[in-house]
């Protein structure tokens, strides 16, 4: 019996140590360049269009030319219904409205009510606003390319205007309307190419389809904790720290293998858990997933859609009373038309008939705009918050403060952040939502408190513990790239 436990342990172990040679082998080095690739992307995310951006390269509105009322120009695209968001800035130097319905973006001349056609000469004018310094401009329609995942695709088609500028920028303007849409430079896009690319997996052929490439992402960061899994495993059976081996050493290893043993045993925990979070990242099983705020909830809140009243107001007021005013947005809080418009100076909210700036919404009108997203829901407690609390607060992402927090009486814990000073709902937690910012905000990016996320002392943290998890993935890669010569060498014998 004892001669078939051990036989039974000793096979267990020899297939564990299979497990973990051939998965380090396979997956090793993806591993490694998630470790570098994490440390870029801590410095350089991926290109995005800031607010602050639009605000410096959007013309100013000029009321004489608005002719035609948003209503009457929705009319005039024969889709039904009513928009979800409806708003007015300027393209070509003539004011545009830009409605969304649907999924698609429709844009009708404000001046004339006829529909915009996008062309080669409008992208130009919207690229060079943000390359002012180019002297020539190359342009071509697409439909998506390396830097166009995301909110952008709700643009498509594209046309990417290719600069001779300093910066090497290359510009995005959507071909439904006319806006630019998306900008980056040359440092952009090659930090990227070591940054989110490889630790999203983000290659075009592969991300154009959504569901093969979550399920790359998947499998392989499931892989990859396997592969820690049993090498944790292996290095804490191997280790003698009460009765060292003969040669008085507590690692039975020697060279590569003893600093790969000890590099594992002391980061292999931490590796473990930020594999696990990355995991966690695609809601692997739809497991933890949250909803956020819905397309529901956002109706709700703002007591309904936007109506032929709403659309058919006069902007001239409101557009002369903020001079240098560059777009309007409709915005509808509990059942009440304002105005969010966007200045050189930030976001303003407006009287819709007055152009009178309203420093917030009263709190009056608020709480009962979000207890429509939860009828005859008891509440639970309402706060507001003027830094943050554990689900909402800026570290990657600037959010706005103050905020209204609205936690309902649910057994899923739902709580809503509402911004005053815009009248939107920009927050939402559940326990899904909660139990996945400790899994995965906390382990992966290591933000358990404010004070682990105050700069420098998160990014001397995080960089350092990547580079021990890099050193560590090395280790391994010297000692699988040995055992395959050797492997090779016995094979050339034969």
């Amino acid at each position: 019996m004892a001669l078939l436990i051990a036989g039974a342990m000793g096979s267990w172990k020899r297939q564990l140590h299979l497990l973990h040679r051939w998965l380090g082998i396979g997956i090793g080095l993806l591993v490694l360049l998630w470790f570098g690739s994490g440390i870029v992307m801590m410095y350089v995310p991926y290109p995005k269009l800031s607010e602050q951006e639009r605000m410096a390269w959007l013309p100013a509105l000029d009321a004489a030319q608005v002719k035609v009322s948003a209503w009457d120009a929705w009319q005039s695209t024969a889709q039904p219904g009513i928009p979800g968001t409806v708003k007015i800035n300027t393209v070509a130097g003539r004011p545009v409205y830009h409605f969304m319905s649907n999924g698609r973006w429709w844009s009708v001349w404000a001046d004339t009510g006829a529909a915009l056609h996008v062309t080669e000469a409008m992208a130009r004018t919207a690229a060079l606003s943000a390359a002012p310094t180019a002297t020539a401009l190359s342009v071509e329609q697409i439909d998506l390319d390396q830097w166009t995942f995301g909110p952008v695709k709700t643009h498509r088609p594209l046309y990417r205007v290719a600069a001779d500028d300093a910066a090497g920028s290359v510009l995005y303007v959507s071909g439904r309307t006319g806006e630019l849409v998306r900008d980056t430079t040359r440092r952009e896009r090659a930090w990227n190419w070591a940054g989110s690319v490889i630790h999203w997996i983000y290659f075009t052929p592969l991300r154009t389809h959504g569901q093969p490439w979550r399920q790359v992402v998947m499998w392989t960061s499931g892989a990859a904790f396997l592969l820690v899994m049993a090498g944790m495993v292996l290095g804490i059976q191997r280790v003698r720290l009460r009765q060292p081996y003969a040669s008085g050493r507590r690692s039975p290893y020697r060279g590569w293998q003893a600093w790969h043993h000890w590099l594992g045993l002391g980061i292999g925990s931490l590796t473990l858990t930020w594999l696990f979070s990355g995991w966690l990242s695609v809601t692997p099983f739809d497991w933890l997933s949250s909803p956020g705020v819905t397309a529901k909830d956002k109706l709700a809140f703002a007591g309904g859609p936007l109506n032929q009243e709403d659309l058919s107001l006069v902007l001239a007021p409101a557009i002369r009373a903020r001079p240098g005013l560059l777009e309007l947005e409709w915005r509808r809080v509990g059942g009440k038309l304002y105005f969010s418009a966007l200045e050189r100076t930030g976001r303003r909210l407006l009287h819709p008939e007055s152009g009178a700036v309203l420093p917030s919404i009263p709190n009056e009108a608020l709480l009962p705009a979000v207890r429509a997203t939860r009828p005859d829901v008891p509440l639970l407690a309402v706060d507001l918050l003027a830094s943050g609390d554990s689900y909402y607060y800026s570290h990657h992402a600037d959010r706005p403060f103050p905020v209204m927090r609205v936690q309902f009486r649910l057994a899923d814990e739902t709580s809503f952040y509402i911004d005053p000073a815009q009248g939107t709902l920009v927050g939402h937690t559940d326990r899904n939502g909660k139990w996945n910012r400790w899994l995965f905000n906390g382990l992966h990016q290591l933000d358990f408190a404010a004070s682990l996320r105050t700069r420098p002392v998160w990014d001397v943290m995080v960089a350092s513990l990547s580079i021990l998890g890099a050193m560590l993935s090395i280790t391994g890669l010297v000692l699988g790239w040995r055992r395959l010569s050797k492997r090779r060498a016995k094979t050339s014998k034969r």
